[in-house]
């Protein structure tokens, strides 16, 4: 069968998949793209930035095999699964109406916001992809050092909180 693995190899190689070989061996595989003549019934996993989707599409990816695509790399109309942190600043809808259904990802604000913040942290404070980008291997390797942690949590607290609780309601 095909196991999940919560390992983190860098960024490039986050689509990884095993074939449980039995005695502790395993096989490694990759996940692939629905094909475009497919008609899936299309998803959008949506949570708050730091929410727990990581975990969420590495695990579905490894049930399904199915590659889960992002709003940021977004490629077309049918791909099956999507992932994104919209209606968050940090989200962008780039899939108009191809989607069907949704799941929503909710975690306690009390670890989201951080998680959030070490995000952000991790990246520079980048505002764009462009800016981002450079930093996408480094992502969840560090925590963000307490000093830039208590800085940016009196300054956008409230308003991270308020984004939180506005991607529930949305």
């Amino acid at each position: 069968g095909i196991i999940f693995s919560p390992f983190f190899f860098g960024y490039m190689d986050h689509h990884r998949l095993s074939i449980d070989l039995g005695g502790g061996d395993c096989k490694w595989t990759e996940s692939f793209p629905l094909p475009l003549d497919s008609e899936p019934f299309g998803t959008l996993v949506a949570s708050y930035p730091g929410g727990g989707m990581r975990v969420t599409w590495q695990q579905i990816e490894g049930l399904t095999g199915i590659t889960v695509g992002d709003d940021y790399q977004f490629s077309g109309p049918r791909v099956g699964i999507i992932k994104t942190q919209y209606p968050h600043y940090e989200g962008i809808w780039s899939y108009g109406a191809t989607l069907n259904q949704t799941i929503l990802v909710v975690r306690n604000p009390r670890w989201a916001i951080p998680s959030f913040h070490n995000i952000l942290s991790e990246v520079n404070y980048g505002q764009d992809f462009s800016e981002v980008y450079p930093y996408l291997n480094d992502l969840f390797t560090k925590r963000a050092p307490i000093a830039n942690w208590i800085k940016w949590r009196d300054l956008k607290f409230e308003t991270e909180i308020d984004l939180w609780a506005w991607h529930i309601d949305y």
